[in-house]
């Protein structure tokens, strides 16, 4: 049986490169603990997807992976398809953080890329902000637009 409560456990004191954080897990055949006396981690599991409404929408994350997400597609078919998403987390004021998630596909690409170039990891703390609908210049599409910073935090 597991007695001790685990907080939440950045990456690099887990060893883990892909978990950005370290969620509790019991055996199931022996006792059970008493779950009316756990403590809940501050972390929401489930994800929001993060859709800005107005141009200058700013966020401050930890960038977490890119990792395909089923959703419907934007076809009306109603087919579910798989989205390459930047997943993100976010802190709140209260301390607790989210789970937050964004497909555009430039900003994908753009987080791709400098993931690919070992710019940005696991952990890397960032500002996005939206700057709104930009026509594009090969068709007569607009797609959205993006401002990625990094940011320097004292450790």
């Amino acid at each position: 049986m597991i007695t001790e409560s685990k907080e939440l456990v950045r990456h690099q004191e887990s060893g883990t490169e892909n978990d950005a954080f370290e969620v509790q897990k019991v055996d199931l055949k022996g006792d059970l603990p008493d779950l009316s006396k756990a403590n809940e981690m501050p972390v929401d599991l489930c994800s929001d997807y993060w859709t800005p409404e107005a141009a200058g929408e700013m966020k401050r994350l930890y960038f977490v992976e890119i990792k395909p997400q089923k959703v419907s597609s934007a076809n009306s078919s109603g087919e579910i398809i798989d989205l390459d998403c930047a997943v993100f987390l976010e802190q709140k004021p209260d301390g607790s953080v989210q789970t937050i998630t964004n497909g555009s596909r430039r900003l994908v690409g753009v987080l791709e890329s400098y993931a690919a170039q070992g710019m940005i990891g696991h952990g890397t703390p960032l500002q996005i902000t939206y700057l709104g609908k930009r026509k594009n210049k090969s068709n007569n599409f607009s797609s959205d637009s993006w401002s990625i910073k990094p940011l320097i935090i004292n450790i």
